[in-house]
């Protein structure tokens, strides 16, 4: 039985649900995984998953900038121990590097290490095919509707937040 097929027979039990939303909220959450599951076996040729490989993206936008990981963190949607764990992997193959703040000795600042610069320049385009493949169904316009979609829906949640 598929997951609408479920949705239906929930719904038909209690007529209250509202099933259009259900349906939509839903397919966001499976299509938000399977998104995430295509970008993960494509960057499993090089040995990251997508969150390590956000990490070294934005690291090798940031070289000017000092990078903290709770900044990274935040942008990522990671926890403080999700990053740790993260960094200790990353640290370990030599493709970042942690070191003490030179404004503040209680934070750590981060840089791409120039492994980490290639194996990210390595990955990126295949990525970036990864992405317009799983998009390409949408076409141009579809993207920017479900962009424009999208957006409206983050800020909302956003502004619901405790």
């Amino acid at each position: 039985m598929s997951f609408e097929q479920r949705i239906d027979r929930f719904c038909a039990s209690h007529p209250e649900a509202p099933r259009d939303l259900i349906l939509a909220s839903r397919l966001l959450l499976r299509t938000a995984r399977l998104l995430r599951d295509h970008i993960n076996h494509t960057l499993a040729s090089f040995e990251l998953d997508l969150n390590q490989y956000l990490l070294l993206s934005m690291l090798s936008v940031d070289e000017q900038d000092r990078s903290m990981p709770s900044e990274l963190g935040t942008t990522i949607d990671a926890t403080r121990t999700q990053m740790t764990r993260l960094l200790d992997g990353l640290e370990a193959r030599g493709l970042v590097r942690r070191q003490a703040s030179s404004q503040d000795r209680r934070s750590l600042e981060l840089t791409l290490t120039p492994a980490g610069r290639r194996l990210f320049e390595r990955a990126a385009p295949q990525i970036h095919a990864a992405y317009a493949e799983a998009w390409a169904p949408l076409g141009d316009s579809g993207l920017a509707g479900a962009t424009r979609a999208l957006n409206r829906l983050h800020q909302t949640l956003q502004s619901l937040q405790p």
